[in-house]
């Protein structure tokens, strides 16, 4: 028997037509095992992260020992009684005035006015003798203290002709003397009104200074 050129021929005699249709599935190919030799382009890694740990060591703390506390008294300490000092200044807050200008040379001299005092001074002088000074506390002492005493200082000198200043600047002077002394004496300045009038000396002795008591009239006449 002649089977395999037969078998042949009819091999070849198939038409086109007779193959079967194939139908691949990707999915699956994708799925078989990569073959040797196939290289693929690297994928991206995930960055890689480091952590580091630092040890921080505490620094060494000082401590400050406490305050020692005070002991308590064992006994009640005693009281002590202060007497109260009188302020130094003035209710007002201004300094003292200061002292009258009191001299044991001066020649001034002081006799009692219906008005009140009349002090006389030599010529050119402005301060005060001690017994001047004490005439003029008299006087404040005996004039009855009301809100309506004042004193009024009046001031005189002579001029020169060569200096017609000297009488208003020697009157000053004795003004402000008499002044100081009202002061010390405790007279408030707001009832105390001086005037220096020079030349202006009237009728009277040139030298001098007239200290008149208003709102009030003095008990009794001071001394010289």
């Amino acid at each position: 028997m002649r089977i395999l050129p037969i078998l042949s021929a009819a091999v070849l005699t198939v038409s086109p037509a007779a193959f079967a249709q194939v139908t691949v599935d990707l999915h699956a190919l994708q799925a078989l095992p990569e073959h040797a030799g196939t290289t693929h382009p690297a994928q991206p890694s995930a960055p890689r992260t480091q952590t580091v740990v630092t040890r921080v060591t505490p620094l060494p703390t000082t401590q400050t020992p406490a305050a020692p506390q005070p002991a308590m008294p064992e006994a009640v300490p005693e009281t002590a009684t202060v007497e109260p000092i009188a302020p130094a200044l003035p209710s007002s807050g201004m300094p003292p005035p200061p002292p009258p200008p009191v001299s044991d040379t001066a020649k001034t001299t002081a006799a009692a006015t219906t008005a009140g005092l009349r002090l006389t001074f030599a010529p050119g002088a402005s301060d005060l003798s001690p017994d001047s000074s004490e005439s003029i506390k008299k006087l404040i002492q005996t004039t009855p203290p009301t809100d309506t005493t004042t004193y009024t200082v009046l001031a005189y000198a002579p001029g020169k002709p060569d200096d017609p200043s000297t009488a208003r600047r020697i009157s000053l002077s004795r003004a402000m003397a008499v002044r100081s002394a009202l002061l010390a004496d405790g007279i408030p300045s707001a009832r105390i009104a001086a005037r220096a009038l020079g030349e202006q000396f009237g009728d009277g002795p040139p030298d001098r200074v007239d200290v008149n008591v208003t709102g009030a009239t003095p008990n009794t006449a001071p001394s010289q």
